[in-house]
């Protein structure tokens, strides 16, 4: 039914293909699709997409609400790795769930598009990168974007690959959290994707559904069936297949190939042999904040004590690969409400589930087409009167935009508000409304270090989260606010409301009384992943432990680059689908600007 080849015999799976190819890439994921549907629209040149996941979508992982709850398909390439249990202040070992496939991630996240204020990125050319400040970073986001509706949206793309909608939201408690953010001093917001909007306020949501009613993944948005097929000549995408190391040159300080195997299959486990595929041109790196330092580890490129313990001969000492891991953290509070207003009520009746798949086949319309989620609350807890905790934003009037850019217009906390419980493996059969208060720019970090030289192991993962005294601190602010604003909804809620997970859910004492201690407590009991990791080879010179350059070049090597969110000079305070696909096209862009003249980036 594609193009793609899915085959375990090394024989088959090069049958019709070559062993030389202008650009390989490797890693078919969020950025992976959109870095070989750029490169591939140039004629005379060829690029191969390798991606050790499966290609085919199945139906649930098209339907925006199931899609969004699949953590057990293997169709979509789902796996589970976790992190250091000693790496958390719980001793757990936290869960991370991933889609390795083609289109990877954006096939079961929350398809939430948020492309973060201007002040993200203007702080990113402030500490060293003048060419990812907004105004360089803004027009690659038009260019990704086709927005339907919202015709006022000036601001938005209207001819990109990725299709981008709002739905009013599903539920009642959705216009009461509106409420209650008002009553805390914020402001509704129009639009968060307006650079003009306010940056601190409760805002609608857009998300990435197209004009069918199906999970726009990057896999259908840059590379459906029909344009592989059209550029079958030049496009060649290899699925099944895994990346064992680089063909690195260290004189010459290029990438000259990849070597592949099998992956998941009995050949693999009897022919380890490797079979070397090269690069005329570039090789670009897509396998995200985990595959791509752990790739290099396994090619002689990373710290030099790690590499020497595993016996890897050292092609380039870079301590920052596998460095700087971040993620974004939550914090869930649960308010108790009848199941008619959550989406716990598919669960509990089955003719209403039966129901709204029966509309969402035959009319795309219910819940079957929604997110998970349809609006959220963004906020800089430095603007919180932590007597009230009421907001009272203290923007740079001397900015230009004082509402999105400038001191005190970056937030650290997003509160998203979900209509599900966000803590499912502790409160099952619970119809739950959840805060999910999450920190957005935390100071803590971790790493990711190979322990062993099989390419299909996983490696070591910490996220040291908490580590940072400045996170705790951040934590028990939004902590507080959302107790608050927990306080306001169920005061306003028209049905029966109880605060159900919170660190005074079963005293019932008023959050004013809570000590720092007991906040600290219920922050580490509960405290989650967002699944946002990022900055694992981080955009920053050599000797600031940085792995790339500005144009994402790896240090050292003049043709290998990386495109993912492992690049990210800091986590960004929004979701991170949307930064990925800017750093994907402007990848794309810097290598048409070095192979081909007169291209300008």
């Amino acid at each position: 039914m594609w193009p793609f080849t899915e085959s375990c015999s090394r024989k088959s799976f090069f049958a019709n293909s070559f062993l030389e190819y202008d650009y390989i890439i490797i890693g078919g994921g969020t950025a992976g699709c959109a870095v070989a549907s750029r490169l591939s629209e140039d004629e005379t040149c060829t690029v191969l997409l390798i991606e050790k996941g499966p290609a085919q979508d199945s139906w649930a992982s098209k339907v925006p609400l199931i899609s969004s709850a699949i953590d057990e398909d293997p169709r979509a390439g789902i796996i589970h790795r976790y992190t250091e249990p000693a790496d958390s202040s719980d001793g757990i070992a936290h869960r991370l769930v991933n889609s390795e496939s083609l289109g990877g991630n954006s096939k079961i996240n929350g398809m939430l598009y948020t492309r973060g204020v201007p002040e993200i990125y203007e702080n990113w050319a402030r500490i060293g990168h003048a060419n990812w400040s907004w105004s360089h970073v803004e027009p690659y986001f038009r260019r990704i974007e086709e927005v339907q509706g919202l015709p006022k949206a000036t601001h938005a793309g209207r001819s990109g690959p990725i299709h981008i909608v709002r739905h009013p939201p599903m539920f009642e408690a959705y216009d009461h959290a509106q409420k209650a953010a008002a009553k805390l001093g914020l402001p509704l917001g129009e639009d968060a994707n307006d650079p003009l909007s306010v940056a601190h306020g409760y805002f609608p949501l857009d998300y990435t559904i197209d004009a069918q009613g199906y999970r726009h993944s990057a896999h259908r948005a840059y590379l459906p069936g029909r344009l592989v097929s059209r550029r079958s000549d030049r496009l060649t995408i290899r699925t099944g297949v895994i990346a064992t190391r680089l063909a690195l040159d260290v004189k010459e300080h290029r990438a000259n190939g990849v070597y592949i195997q099998s992956h998941k299959c009995q050949q693999a486990a009897e022919d380890e042999s490797e079979l070397l595929i090269k690069a005329r041109r570039e090789v670009i790196l897509c396998g995200g904040a985990i595959g791509s330092p752990q790739l290099l580890q396994l090619s002689g490129v990373g710290p030099e004590l790690l590499l020497k313990k595993h016996d890897i001969q050292v092609k380039r000492h870079l301590r920052g690969v596998g460095a700087g891991l971040s993620d974004h953290h939550a914090i869930p509070i649960c308010i108790e409400i009848p199941p008619r207003g959550t989406l716990y009520y598919l669960e509990k009746n089955p003719i209403f589930l039966l129901w709204h798949l029966l509309l969402y086949l035959t009319m795309g319309l219910g819940w079957m087409k929604s997110p998970p989620t349809n609006a959220a609350i963004f906020l800089n807890t430095s603007n919180l009167d932590l007597d009230t905790m009421e907001t009272h934003p203290q923007y740079d009037t001397d900015h230009p935009c004082p509402n999105r850019s400038g001191k005190g217009t970056e937030p650290d906390v997003e509160i998203m508000l979900y209509p599900a419980s966000g803590v499912q493996e502790r409160c099952e059969n619970k119809s739950l409304f959840t805060l999910y208060t999450c920190l957005l720019r935390p100071e803590s970090s971790g790493s990711i270090q190979i322990k062993s030289l099989d390419p299909r192991a996983d490696p070591s993962l910490r996220l040291g989260m908490l580590s940072s005294p400045k996170d705790i601190e951040v934590a028990r602010k939004a902590l507080r606010f959302s107790l608050k604003l927990a306080e306001s909804f169920i005061q306003s809620y028209p049905h029966p409301a109880r605060l159900f997970v919170a660190p005074n859910a079963e005293t019932g004492r008023d959050w004013k009384d809570l000590s720092d201690d007991e906040l600290d407590k219920f922050v580490q009991d509960n405290i989650k992943l967002v699944y946002h990791l990022s900055s694992s080879c981080h955009m920053a010179n050599e000797e600031d432990g940085g792995v790339v350059d500005d144009e994402l070049r790896v240090h050292g090597f003049e043709n290998l680059r990386i495109a993912d969110a492992s690049i990210f000079p800091t986590i960004p305070a929004t979701h991170t689908m949307a930064p990925t696909y800017m750093v994907a096209e402007r990848c794309a862009d810097f290598i048409k600007a070095t192979w081909y003249e007169g291209s300008s980036v």
